[in-house]
């Protein structure tokens, strides 16, 4: 038994040492040969190996000869046919004759061949030391190729489906959702999208913006517009489309290649929106397409991004285009337009100022550039109105954004449509003391927080003027200019057809209250009256009180003016010489009407209480063409003051 162990040890050693030095000299000769005639030799040795080994060990060689061909169909299946590189790896790396003589060997291998066919995503994968079914080993090779994912051939197609994803495919979603172009209204840009892949996304937005402008069929931008509920006959259908578009623009993307694309149609909407207002060159088109598209912006269910960043994007644009700032003009003007014609209509007033006060919040750096713009026209104080206050009021650029009144001299109608609307709410009870006191709390309280409202943003206009520097000093002397013209309204006797009137006057002095209240009194120069150059038109050859007029010149000549008037000392003083010619004055109407009132009654009661006397004399006709006289002018006063207690 020994001797026969002995045998076949040397035996197996021969044969190992055999295929050692047949395995070293293929090793050698690879580098030469071809890889069809290198896998040829292969198999010849394979077939000899296998022969050799049968003849040892019955039950060995089965096994041997199982992973043998096992490994062999492996390295078939993995093998790229005319590839060298992979040809000599399998000849340097996986070489048959040490599978078969060390297990660690045949451990490497198997790695090996795992990790070749992940390389390769080759389907067919199997374990040499296993007896499983060949479906068990294609799952167990599948979830251990990775983890976390379904297996490579999961992962290749995954990947292939995101390189294949086409642009398209955001591009279409952004005509859908954005453009609301559906498969039903795409037949007019087919063309357009047939060359999407030649071309970019970008351009491709553009071609159908443009497309849409130029297409001579209002029905077929209706149809873009879609079933929408506050669409009307009365509003221009392009303006319609193209703001609904950058409304709908305001949706979360994931993807930044997205929301480039929807960045980029929020501005082309701006811009063909601008385009098409100024298309034809000719003003009243431009006037009356503007106009339309103020109305859409005051519906009550516009969305607020149409009144804030929308019209941020006009100014920028119209900042950067040539002729420079002509169509935020136009817009401007529109607006103050309309604020003449609204200025009854609280609601529509106050948005019609807000959508100003955007305009003029608008900032390009540190400069805004509609408030910088303005100021340079020719209408802002216009040298026609400088010549009363009523002139003032009705000529100057920036007027009717003071319009706004609910006194009898002015505009009744403010008071008169909300005593409407009450009536119409109720119409029980009508004539009973309590709710005609409650009628007149309700109006009361009504008129004066929509007052209040207008208001706050004349004062943000004004405020913007002040907060730009290159518009301060216009500001500056176009309230200047307002007070000095308005200076007779502290007379005893005054024309009002020459003063600016009392609504007007009460909105400018709430204006410069608010914009003096958060000075600190310490910054303002208490001498600013007595300067020669000073801003509130008060005449210097007046008496003044324990001086003369050369004592008083003698004084002026000794203060210490400073280099520069800053703006607080401005602001404070114009707030208070206002507040004198505007809330005071006003104050006193009243009471002066009332005394003219009371000698007009005293009057009358003694022509009447005389007619007597005077009837039978040659002086009677001139007494009753006196009484007549007297009696309609005391019942205008009374009309007037029965008018403003109801506005009060």
């Amino acid at each position: 038994m020994n001797d026969l162990s002995n045998e076949s040890k040397s035996t197996v050693e021969s044969t190992t040492t055999d295929t050692t030095t047949d395995t070293k000299a293929e090793t050698i000769t690879t580098t030469t040969l071809s890889p069809d005639e290198l896998r040829r030799r292969r198999l010849e040795k394979f077939s000899t190996g296998s022969t050799s080994k049968s003849q040892a060990s019955t039950s060995s060689n089965d096994t041997s000869d199982k992973q043998l061909s096992t490994q062999l169909s492996n390295e078939l299946a993995t093998c790229q046919i005319g590839s060298e590189q992979t040809t000599l790896n399998d000849g340097t790396s996986m070489d048959i004759g040490n599978l078969a003589t060390a297990d660690t060997t045949t451990a490497i291998g198997d790695q090996r061949v795992l990790k070749s066919q992940h390389s390769t995503g080759d389907k067919r994968s199997y374990d040499i030391n296993s007896n499983k079914t060949p479906k068990e080993i294609i799952q167990d090779n599948q979830l251990y190729d990775d983890g976390n994912r379904n297996g490579t051939i999961k992962k290749r197609k995954s990947e292939n489906l995101l390189n294949k994803e086409p642009e398209e495919s955001i591009l279409q979603r952004i005509i859908h959702l954005i453009l609301n172009i559906t498969d039903q209204n795409r037949l007019f840009i087919n063309d357009i999208i047939e060359m999407s892949l030649k071309r970019r996304s970008k351009s491709i937005l553009s071609d159908i913006f443009l497309r849409c402008l130029v297409v001579a069929q209002t029905d077929l931008i209706k149809s873009l517009i879609g079933n929408n509920s506050n669409y009307s006959d009365q509003y221009d259908t392009y303006l319609w489309y193209f703001l609904n578009i950058y409304a709908r623009c305001d949706y979360k993307s994931a993807t930044q290649e997205e929301r480039d694309l929807i960045e980029h149609c929020r501005l082309l909407s701006v811009r063909y929106t601008l385009i098409y207002i100024a298309n034809n060159g000719i003003f009243l088109d431009s006037w009356n397409k503007t106009i339309k598209l103020l109305d859409i912006l005051l519906i009550d269910s516009c969305p607020e991004c149409l009144r804030t960043s929308f019209l941020h994007e006009i100014v920028k644009i119209s900042y950067n285009q040539e002729p420079k700032m002509k169509a935020c003009e136009t817009l401007v003007r529109s607006i103050l337009y309309r604020l003449r014609q609204t200025y009854s209509q609280a609601n529509n007033f106050t948005t019609l100022l807000s959508l100003l006060s955007t305009l003029c919040e608008s900032r390009n750096g540190n400069d805004r550039p509609v408030c910088t713009y303005l100021v340079t026209l020719n209408d802002w104080l216009p040298e026609v109105a400088l010549h009363d206050g009523k002139s003032l009021q009705r000529m100057t650029l920036l007027s009717p954004i003071f319009y706004i009144s609910c006194f009898a001299e002015d505009d009744i109608d403010l008071v008169v449509a909300q005593l409407e609307k009450i009536n119409e709410q109720e119409q029980d009870d009508d004539n009973t003391p309590d709710f005609s006191e409650y009628k007149e709390k309700q109006i009361r309280s009504t008129v004066q927080s929509q007052l209040y409202t207008a208001r706050k943003l004349m004062h943000k206009i004004v405020l913007a003027f002040f907060s730009n520097i290159s518009s301060r000093n216009a500001m500056l002397e176009y309230l200047q200019k307002f007070i000095q013209f308005n200076i007779k309204r502290t007379h005893l006797t005054v024309d009002e057809s020459q003063i600016s009137g009392d609504g007007f006057m009460l909105n400018l002095t709430f204006v410069l209250q608010q914009l003096a209240l958060p000075i600190d009194i310490e910054r303002v120069d208490l001498s600013y009256p007595y300067y020669a150059d000073d801003r509130l038109s008060i005449p210097k050859d007046q008496s003044r009180l324990y001086s003369t007029q050369e004592e008083f010149r003698m004084y002026q000549e000794n203060i210490q003016k400073p280099n520069e008037i800053r703006f607080p000392t401005e602001c404070v003083y114009l707030a208070l010489h206002i507040s004198h010619l505007g809330m005071v004055s006003t104050a006193k109407k009243p009471q002066r009407r009332n005394n003219i009132i009371r000698e007009l009654n005293s009057a009358i009661k003694n022509l009447e209480q005389t007619q007597g006397t005077w009837r039978q004399t040659p002086i009677a006709a001139r007494h009753e063409a006196q009484l007549e006289r007297l009696k309609a002018e005391l019942k205008v006063k009374m009309r007037k003051i029965g008018n403003k207690n109801q506005c009060h």
